[in-house]
């Protein structure tokens, strides 16, 4: 199968976002299995298909589609939209298009072939074609198994509100528990306000955004992750990336993370006190019963499993 792949202008694949990686592992594993896979990615991407990069950082959503309209390969099977606004998808090509909403920005965009990445966010949506859902995966060889973990709780994600980091912060401020908080800011007013918190807490600590060793480190050794989202999550990648180390999660049951941990329903809590008292104990499972979880579920091989079926139902015409 011929496939086009078509991500975000805002970092190169595989990058630190969690669409760019999901690209990243899908196309991977696309061209492992003996397709053609092209992707369209800014310059400086990574990856084991053909990369066709975009002109130049900053291109407006227009620009991809103008760009990858003119560009396009020959023969094309089926094109599969990662982009925030579905500029593809949205576009009514001759050529199958498959959509995946990854965030909740294309909620209301109007496609032919959407896919969300839970089953959560298809009901939620009101996009009114029939759709489907595939859940993310990772690269499980990509996270190591550590079972002696250190006194310290994790908050791993984007300084911003709708990311829950506050109640992170307010956490390590009522247990007094080493807190370590990482990840890119998005908010700078926030991001102040945490700062003068941390400055009267010397067990928080903010480590900036993190990559590759140091991430892996984090999640590896960290005794909780801390996942109190003020939003609808439509996944929570992080949830996956950190129970792949033996890492337990206290969450909260917001969105699609429920669906997440559906198997694992003693670490969603229903607010900060709640999160407070399951922090306060061991985790109810193994290291390698967590690992074992992801394993079962939540695989870049399940993942592109799923998304071959899709790619032939949208050839096929979807219905």
């Amino acid at each position: 199968m011929r496939i086009v792949h078509v991500v975000p202008n805002v970092i190169p694949i595989p990058g630190s976002g969690g669409i760019e990686r999901i690209a990243y592992l899908l196309s991977n594993e696309l061209v492992r299995r003996g397709h053609e896979v092209y992707v369209y990615a800014l310059a400086g991407s990574q990856s084991n298909a053909i990369i066709i990069p975009y002109g130049h950082r900053g291109f407006s959503k227009h620009n991809i589609k103008d760009f990858v309209i003119h560009t396009l390969p020959d023969n094309v099977d089926v094109i599969h939209d990662h982009t925030h606004s579905l500029v593809i998808g949205r576009e009514k090509l001759n050529i199958p298009t498959v959509s995946t909403i990854h965030t909740e920005w294309g909620f209301e965009i109007k496609v032919k072939c959407p896919v969300y990445v839970s089953k959560t966010s298809l009901l939620q949506s009101k996009n009114g074609s029939p759709g489907s859902y595939v859940h993310n995966g990772i690269d499980l060889d990509g996270y190591t198994l550590e079972k002696k973990k250190d006194d310290y709780l994790l908050f791993l994600g984007r300084i911003e509100r709708e990311k829950g980091v506050l109640d992170a912060v307010r956490l390590a401020e009522r247990t007094g528990m080493r807190t370590i908080i990482a990840g890119p800011v998005w908010d700078k007013e926030l991001y102040r306000e945490i700062c003068q918190r941390m400055a009267k807490a010397p067990n928080i600590s903010y480590v900036g955004e993190v990559h590759g060793e140091q991430k892996q480190y984090l999640l590896m050794h960290a005794k909780w992750l801390l996942f109190p989202t003020a939003c609808e999550e439509q996944f929570g990648l992080v949830l996956v990336e950190a129970l792949a180390c033996g890492t337990p999660v206290a969450a909260y049951g917001r969105g699609a993370v429920p669906e997440v941990l559906q198997g694992l329903p003693q670490f969603i809590c229903n607010d900060l006190d709640d999160m407070k008292r399951l922090i306060k104990r061991d985790s109810p499972f193994s290291p390698e019963k967590l690992r074992e979880y992801v394993a079962l579920r939540y695989t870049k091989e399940k993942m592109t499993d799923e998304y071959l079926k899709i790619y032939w139902r949208a050839i096929r015409g979807w219905e």
